[in-house]
């Protein structure tokens, strides 16, 4: 049977109307015109390519994989579909396979933009500013697009100069015909930049219209869903009430030698988690995965209400093998080199998830980062990340501190009810004595400190260096990122009745009086 394109006329139209949806955050009515427009015109690699975008953006990203995979089908060398499906594996952290379908696309097509826009931001978030500016070079002045305009105005910034980045932001925001979350993504920029240049109050208010755009664009979706600060509250009480009897047992896990160690790095976004992720990485024997939901499903069936969080507590010796099998194959496909190695799943915002390992992994380490909770806030509102409910609260100031110390109270009552071993991490300490706190964190997990893993921290250090303020924000890793919060003492003020007490607790300099740079 030969299936033609008679409908795209039909199909273009519902595809208009459904960028409109979209532009209004409602994903659901977005996707329904969209899976209209395939059905009309399933040759065209466009209608399938906004149909896993959308997707994606509804945070249904295996649905936009399968979407993309039947794409394919009819497709195989469609550069757009390609794309599609390379953004929706690196949403889900497995880079290394959107790398190699962004090359296979730019392959198929060497002047294809979004190839080159998906590597040069690959390349950019690694802080490989000049690998960036090679992969955007050919497309000449002559090819705009807000994503392409935007990358442009990052790679300046990064490269330390600001002005221009500041300019091109400008550009963006005046030339109109932005999605919301296209404008929220210049004028979050905007504030790097201005940040840049030492103008604190109004890159502030660059990151606050940015943060604001995006709350308003997100709030339909997230007027339907439990907020993560009366999440993280929940289960705080829960466990707070709990009976620590039921939790100081869990089923035992036999002996794998394939599994010679296994680590979790936890703590709260911004929290310094990359740098040492980093270093860790660099040990020989060591095998890192990054933010990959490798606990979503158990998380979705045990912790979601009181009924699972008791069957958690009684976890039978059955169930506990079934959900590790299932922890480890998602694993061994995300990082296969986790086989025979220590193991080190990276989670900053993986805290909730506790009492999850405290049952399946009675034996497992964890290694929790901490960092100034003002720094901690500050860099949280003003950095873009992938949305979802806990980065939903980081669109407002306030909101992102009552879920940081939400987060730090349910930290707290799980080590006091769970039987867990951890160790705490300061991100300030890590700066100024490198070796010395991961030589530490190394006799934690049973590993010699290696001269691969400073070299790898250090080479990390020296490319952030080099390219100031929004990668530095961004990974953390040098003093600029230590103290930052103070060049925004005024505007901080309110997260005080938040914060205070966990800069207490946490041994901070208790002082929020302001300094300058």
């Amino acid at each position: 049977m030969v299936v033609s394109n008679a409908g795209q006329g039909d199909a273009a139209a519902l595809r208009r109307a459904a960028q409109a949806h979209r532009a209004g955050g409602r994903f659901e009515a977005a996707r329904s015109l969209l899976q209209r427009a395939v059905e009309l015109a399933p040759l065209d690699p466009a209608g399938w390519a906004l149909l896993a975008d959308a997707l994606l953006q509804d945070r249904r990203a295996e649905a936009a994989i399968t979407v993309c995979d039947l794409g394919l089908q009819r497709l195989p060398a469609a550069p757009a579909l390609l794309c599609a499906k390379a953004r929706t594996l690196q949403s889900l952290s497995r880079v290394a396979e959107a790398v190699v379908l962004y090359r296979q696309a730019l392959g198929l097509d060497p002047a294809n933009a979004e190839a080159r826009l998906g590597l040069a931001l690959q390349a950019a978030e690694a802080g490989d500013w000049e690998e960036a500016q090679a992969l955007v070079q050919p497309l000449g002045v002559a090819h705009s697009s807000p994503a392409v305009d935007w990358l442009r105005a990052r790679i300046a910034q990064g490269r330390g100069d600001n002005d221009e980045a500041l300019v091109a932001s400008q550009r963006m925001l005046a030339a109109g015909g932005l999605l919301p979350d296209q404008r929220a993504e210049a004028e979050l920029l905007m504030g790097e930049a201005l940040d840049g240049l030492g103008r604190y109050g109004e890159a502030f208010q660059a990151f606050s219209r940015g943060k604001g755009a995006l709350r308003a664009f997100y709030a339909g979706r997230a007027s339907g869903r439990e907020a993560e600060t009366v999440k993280l509250n929940r289960l705080a009480a829960w466990f707070a009430a709990a009976d620590p009897a039921a939790w100081r047992e869990a089923p035992p896990a036999p002996p794998d030698p394939d599994r010679p160690g296994h680590a979790f790095l936890l703590g709260f976004p911004r929290s310094g988690t990359t740098l040492l992720e980093q270093a860790l990485a660099g040990h020989p024997r060591l095998a890192a995965l990054e933010e990959a939901p490798t606990l979503a499903a158990p998380y979705a069936e045990l912790m979601t209400g009181p009924l699972g969080l008791e069957r958690l507590a009684r976890l039978s010796p059955g169930d506990a093998a079934r959900w590790r099998a299932g922890y480890w194959r998602e694993v061994d496909v995300r990082c296969p080199a986790a086989r025979g190695s220590v193991f080190l799943d990276k989670a900053p915002a993986g805290t909730l998830y506790l009492p999850l390992i405290a049952k399946l992994f009675p034996a497992a380490s964890v290694i929790f980062a901490l960092r100034d909770p003002r720094d901690v806030v500050l860099s949280c509102f003003r950095n873009s990340f992938q949305m979802n409910a806990l980065t939903y609260a980081f669109t407002d100031l306030t909101e992102t501190a009552r879920a940081y110390a939400a987060a730090m109270a349910l930290a707290e009552v799980c080590r006091r009810v769970l039987p867990l071993a951890v160790i705490e991490v300061r991100l300030e300490r890590l700066v100024d004595d490198f070796a010395g706190e991961l030589g530490r964190i190394c006799g934690f997990l049973g590993l010699e400190l290696t001269p691969g893993m400073t070299d790898v921290a250090a080479t990390a250090r020296r490319r952030v260096v080099r390219t100031p303020s929004a990668a530095q924000v961004r990974a953390g890793l040098n003093r600029q990122g230590v103290g930052r919060w103070r060049a925004y003492a005024a505007e901080l003020a309110p997260t005080r009745p938040m914060l205070a007490a966990w800069i207490e607790r946490f041994g901070y300099d208790p002082d929020w009086g302001g300094a300058s740079g």
